[in-house]
């Protein structure tokens, strides 16, 4: 990025602050604008608002000033509510006045592709430091100061700090706003096509305000990987956890979201990689997407992953557990002193467990409750929830008494003990305003849908977990920008290949390079057995054109394999003589084979691949991505993801690999490429020969694919 992009980038950020924290908003347009209006004031927006339209002489009871140039003031803020053409020479006059953003509700621009992109690179022009949102956006509804650019009806937020959501959709936007989930938010903005502000800049300005507790991201794809990871890496210096939902995860999926945004979508395997890297929360539904906000939002971190689950019944508590156990969490048995005390305020036919079933006699008693409560949270547990599904009723009458007692119980052990507590229900619906209000009021956290609920702990536990890991490790780094690259390709050798990664310390064989006649001398002055490979750059797939020959005893054997492969290369790529060998030991004692590769992302940019390697590479398919550049913690944890360790880690009595001599070689791979990063185009090590514990690796084969 060069100073004057940078410069732009700062200057538009400090823009978009200035754009939700607005002291003036203009709104410009008709009926879109009038209702932008009535939003706006029923928000109770305090500061001034004016009006643009070359004709009416009001707007909602604003009076009319007919072009930008009439304003007696710069605004903060607009809201544009005007076709495409209009659209553009609107921003125009308002960059050249000085105004600090606007939303851009128009649509015409990216999302119906090349008929709009001359509007949209002219918004672009137009924009120049403006902080603009859209277009083909609903805008960003503000619970902070309220001031609106949205001109759809909304409830309004009574919390004074809350999740702040971005969305690529602006339907799910409003969707989410009316939510009866009790979430609290700050904001919520509608990032339509992202011609000018993209995720990384909401990200970058959203981490800074106080009055933001987690930032919510729904979205097809992401335009700027570099520029995303690194306001991520803010994020977590923060400690403001990002939650994902992602859209066009199945083929067709991508189809619909490339249409309707213009974005990039799909890739899914590296957007999960990057959002691992980058401890952002994924979730696979808008309910999970809302109950993380809510819990990330309302209640303090776990300090661990140990739950202990309350109920009265033996079903709910069934599906706790297993719901629980899918989620990661831990659910350990009170000690013995717990189990004493909890068993000598339970009647005689209730017995103490984790689920604890306190029995339907004890329904709503508080008194006997809070004790056996509080002495299950004193032990090893962080979180504590009951499982409670309240009777239907409307949304004016009181909670239920009894359900009133048991919400008590539990905030008042919870807070005795400084442990997280939740009620959670069964039925997402059967927990009604005043009861999550009354939850919240105890500080708890209300769940709603009891598979969620434990997803959700579970995640909340995860994102504690990646603070903790941060504070040792310190913060990720930021992957490698994808580097542009002509079409043309070429492939080293296999010795060259093996040179130059042996340089940032792969170990290979102790191969040597030679021509026909003198293989035999060279083998004689070589251990065997050997292994004899044609060498060629026109050659780079060797075993298919019968280019390889193994376990050869003797020099004769190794210079008849020799005019063996001579023979079958001519057969296979006629025209092509091989008149150089490579020459090595046989690799011996494996324990597994490994897979070590590169590709290059046109968006994600370089990419280490792990994974099964030698003949399993295709069979089993089995592999975990990395982007670069990555640490030997990652590279440890994706080989410990992978289907085949156990096969590294003593399967059935077998010896155990030596794993750390394999996250070196692997990890020479990835720093190779990231000196390199600028001409690799493709890197294959298959297989790399891992030993027993303590005898090291051997790649025995590699390939280098340069770009030019």
């Amino acid at each position: 990025m060069s100073a004057e992009s940078s410069n732009v980038t700062s200057a538009r950020r400090a823009n978009l602050k200035k754009l939700l924290s607005p002291r003036q908003i203009v709104f410009i347009g008709g009926d879109r604008a009038g209702a932008a209006i009535g939003a706006c004031r029923l928000a109770g927006y305090a500061g001034e608002m004016l009006a643009i339209h070359p004709k009416k002489k009001e707007i909602a009871g604003i009076p009319c000033f007919a072009r930008v140039g009439d304003l007696p003031m710069v605004p903060d803020a607009a809201f544009i509510s005007v076709p495409a053409p209009a659209t553009v020479s609107i921003v125009r006059d308002l960059a050249q006045a000085g105004a600090a953003g606007a939303v851009c509700y128009a649509s015409g621009f990216a999302e119906i592709g090349a008929a709009g992109a001359e509007n949209n690179q002219a918004l672009i022009a137009a924009a120049g430091d403006m902080a603009i949102v859209g277009p083909n956006c609903f805008g960003i509804i503000n619970y902070v100061n309220h001031g609106s650019l949205w001109s759809v009806p909304y409830p309004a937020g009574t919390a004074a700090r809350g999740a702040a959501i971005i969305g690529q959709s602006g339907n799910l936007c409003i969707n989410l706003s009316m939510n009866q989930r009790e979430v609290p938010f700050s904001y919520i903005i509608s990032a339509g096509n992202q011609a000018v502000l993209g995720f990384e800049d909401y990200v970058d300005v959203l981490v800074d305000d106080p009055k933001v507790t987690a930032i919510g991201l729904f979205l097809e794809g992401i335009r700027d990987i570099v520029a995303f990871s690194a306001s991520c890496r803010r994020a977590l210096e923060r400690k403001i956890p990002i939650v994902a939902l992602r859209s066009g995860v199945s083929e067709m999926g991508a189809r619909v979201a490339a249409s309707h945004t213009s974005s990039l979508a799909g890739q899914n395997e590296l957007y999960d990689t990057l959002f691992q890297r980058l401890g952002i929360l994924t979730t696979q539904s808008v309910p999970q997407f809302l109950e993380l906000l809510k819990a990330l939002s309302v209640s303090p971190l776990p300090r661990g992953r140990r739950l202990t689950v309350f109920s009265s019944s033996g079903g709910d508590n069934g599906m706790s557990a297993d719901f629980a156990s899918l989620a990661g969490l831990e659910l350990p048995p009170p000690s013995e002193a717990q189990a004493a005390a909890v068993n000598a305020l339970l009647p005689d036919f209730g017995a103490a467990g984790n689920p604890l079933d306190f029995t339907a006699g004890y329904w709503g008693q508080e008194n006997l409750l809070t004790p056996m409560f509080t002495t299950m949270l004193e032990g090893d547990y962080d979180i504590g929830a009951i499982v409670i599904d309240h009777p239907r009723q409307s949304e004016e009458d009181p909670v239920d008494g009894l359900m009133a007692a048991m919400v008590r119980s539990i905030g008042t052990a919870a807070r005795k003990t400084g442990k997280i507590g939740a009620v959670a229900s069964v039925n997402p619906e059967s927990m009604p305003r005043k009861m999550r209000q009354m939850v919240l009021a105890e500080g708890l956290i209300p769940l709603q849908g009891i598979h969620d609920s434990f997803i959700v702990l579970g995640r909340v536990a995860d994102y504690a977990a990646t603070l903790a890991r941060v504070s040792r490790e310190g913060l990720p780094t930021t992957p490698l920008p994808a580097s542009p690259c002509g079409p043309g390709r070429r492939h080293l050798d296999e010795a060259e290949s093996k040179r130059r990664l042996a340089e940032f310390g792969l170990a290979v064989p102790a191969g040597r390079v030679a021509s026909l006649g003198e293989l035999a001398n060279l083998a004689a002055s070589m251990p065997g057995p050997y292994a004899l490979k044609a060498l060629s750059a026109d050659l780079p797939h060797k075993t298919e054109a019968g280019g390889v020959a193994l376990n050869l005893a003797d020099a004769a054997a190794v210079l008849a394999a020799a005019e063996r492969i001579q023979r079958d290369v001519a057969a296979h790529r006629p025209g092509l003589v091989v008149d150089r060998f490579l020459l090595e030991p046989m690799a011996q004692g494996g324990v597994a084979e490994i897979l070590a590769g590169v590709t290059v992302d046109p968006h994600f940019g370089p990419v280490l691949v792990i994974g099964a390697g030698g003949i399993l590479v295709e069979l089993l398919r089995d592999a975990q991505r990395l982007l670069l550049p990555t640490t030997a913690g990652e590279i440890e944890a994706a080989l410990r993801r992978l289907k085949t360790f156990p096969l590294l880690d003593g399967f059935r009595g077998r010896p155990k690999a030596d794993l750390p001599a394999l996250v070196s070689a692997i990890a020479a791979v990835a720093e190779f490429t990231a000196a390199n990063a600028n001409e690799i185009a493709e890197i294959d090590v298959n297989p790399i020969i891992v030993r027993a514990a303590g005898a090291g690796v051997v790649a025995v084969d590699a390939l280098i694919v340069t770009a030019e």
